[in-house]
């Protein structure tokens, strides 16, 4: 399955943030599925609503990703 991509900038590389904003590597499933970048990691306490691109200034919901 293909990762979805900042609408900005185009790069997959996304991370969400808890409530102490911390951050936590993520991807973006085509199928809208949240998972992190590291499996071993727990995305509990994580908002999954909203993402921030590592590339570039844009943040918002993972449903404004694009596929290319």
């Amino acid at each position: 399955m293909r990762k979805l991509l900042c609408p900005q900038c185009k790069i997959a590389a996304l991370y969400v943030k808890n409530d102490r904003n911390e951050r936590l590597l993520v991807y973006v499933m085509e199928n809208g599925e949240v998972v992190p970048k590291n499996p071993a990691d727990s995305m509990e306490g994580f908002d999954l609503t909203e993402v921030y691109c590592l590339g570039c200034s844009w943040h918002g919901s993972p449903k404004r990703l694009v596929k290319r």
